[in-house]
């Protein structure tokens, strides 16, 4: 009979074996199997013909810049090509692109070897935009060129932009993406009502539709024409506002938001932008005599030549030259009232006693002849043969609309007026988010 020690030593014994069992086959190295040979196969199968690329023309343009040259000009449309140099210098047509205007877009078609095959260049239109606009078109066929003066028929957008004041209107204007041609109408519109030099205010706010016309076959803004709404609202003053409207065909004017015209009799001023050196009293010193006497006028004071213009229209009484006034001119509006300009650096062109004048026409030019410290216009309104201060001189209202035309003015201007309060709201929005 075993002993329990004896027992023991055996279990211990019999799991030494297995584990050293376990532990050999544990270890055992892995046979690895033999690959099967490597097998090429090679298969004809059917190709498709590879497409070849078709050659086309791509569009390109190209801003004029201040005395760019015609060599210059080319060469950034494509790859320069003395034959069409030559023939843009000698054809009649093709020569006009001699008179590059700084600005201008030029649009050309381009193969695909860098080769101009085209050319449209826009033609002046009179500084305003038209449905009758011109382009010049150079043309490549068969190798030879051709240019031929052709017609373009614009295509007319609306353009609505708000703008807040925080220096000047232009300023403004600017920063909102106005063009300079549209800004410099507002001052115009709200002539009689406001100055735009001396009036405006830090926070004014300013909304404004107006139109554009573009060339449809190109890729330019187009240029900006009439300003169609437009609303100044300042807390310093009342509400600004006006809208284009056609009381008949080819002719109309601006009117409040409710059909009220805004056509007045006389202009705020002489001058579209200046500064009041010296208003109307009855007693200041004078700048150059130094001896206190009255002063039966307003002083604008700007820079020489700026251009001078009638407040309203009538009949020119007097234009040349007086002692202490200089150079003057003198339009009699009606039996009672008329408006004096003096200190001119020059009269306009052409224009003497008798000739008729419409309101805003130009009359002279800025300057100091006379008794005069500095450049600037001294303008007097007189009614019956005295001077009276020009800020009282207030013009007749214009009758108002009857039904019939007030029911054509609402559905003309509807649709506009929808536009330019939903561009409002929606910039309020925008700043308040």
């Amino acid at each position: 009979m075993q002993t329990s020690a004896g027992k023991r030593l055996a279990a211990a014994l019999a799991a030494a074996l297995s584990v050293a069992t376990i532990t050999a086959f544990a270890v055992a190295p892995l046979t690895e199997q033999q690959l099967p040979p490597r097998l090429r196969v090679i298969e004809p199968l059917p190709l498709s013909p590879i497409a070849q690329p078709v050659e086309g023309l791509f569009l390109r343009q190209a801003v004029v810049t201040r005395g760019e040259s015609i060599g210059s000009l080319l060469r950034k449309l494509g790859d320069q090509d003395p034959t069409l140099t030559e023939f843009v210098r000698e054809d009649p047509h093709a020569r006009r692109m001699l008179r590059l205007a700084a600005g201008t877009t030029v649009q050309a078609e381009v193969d695909a070897g860098n080769r101009i095959r085209s050319l449209a260049y826009p033609l002046e239109s009179g500084g305003s935009p038209t449905r009758d606009a011109f382009k010049l078109m150079i043309r490549n066929a068969g190798g030879q060129w051709h240019a031929a003066i052709e017609p373009v028929l614009l295509e007319r957008t609306l353009a609505t932009r708000t703008a807040t004041i925080t220096t000047s209107l232009f300023a403004a204007a600017d920063r909102a993406g106005i063009p300079e041609s549209v800004a410099s109408q507002i001052p115009e519109i709200f002539a009689s009502d406001m100055d735009f030099h001396r009036d405006v205010r830090k926070g004014d706010q300013l909304r404004i539709v107006y139109e554009v016309f573009a060339d449809p076959g190109t890729l330019t803004e187009g240029k900006p024409g009439r300003i169609l709404a437009v609303e100044y609202e300042s807390e310093s003053r009342k509400r600004l506002e006006a809208i284009w409207f056609e009381r008949t065909a080819g002719e109309g004017d601006y009117y409040t938001f409710d059909g009220r015209t805004l056509k007045t009799t006389f202009l705020l001023a002489p001058i579209e932008f200046t500064r009041i050196s010296s208003g109307f009293s009855n007693g200041r010193r004078h700048p150059v005599l130094g001896v206190w006497r009255a002063h039966r006028g307003i002083d604008y004071a700007a820079p020489t030549g700026t251009r001078i213009r009638t407040v309203g229209e009538g009949i020119v009484e007097f234009a040349g030259t007086q002692r202490g006034y200089g150079r003057v001119v003198i339009i009699r509006h009606d039996r009672e009232r008329s408006t004096l300009y003096a200190h001119m650096s020059r009269v306009a062109s052409g224009l003497k006693a008798g000739d008729s004048v419409q309101k805003g026409q130009l009359i002279g030019f800025v300057g100091q002849s006379g008794w005069a410290s500095g450049p600037h216009v001294h303008f007097e309104f007189q009614v019956n043969g005295t001077a009276v201060d020009p800020t009282h001189a207030m013009p007749p209202p214009e009758a108002p609309m009857d039904a019939r035309m007030r029911a054509r003015f609402q559905e003309a201007t509807s649709a506009l007026l929808e536009q330019m309060r939903w561009q409002g709201a929606a910039t309020r929005v925008a700043a308040f988010e």
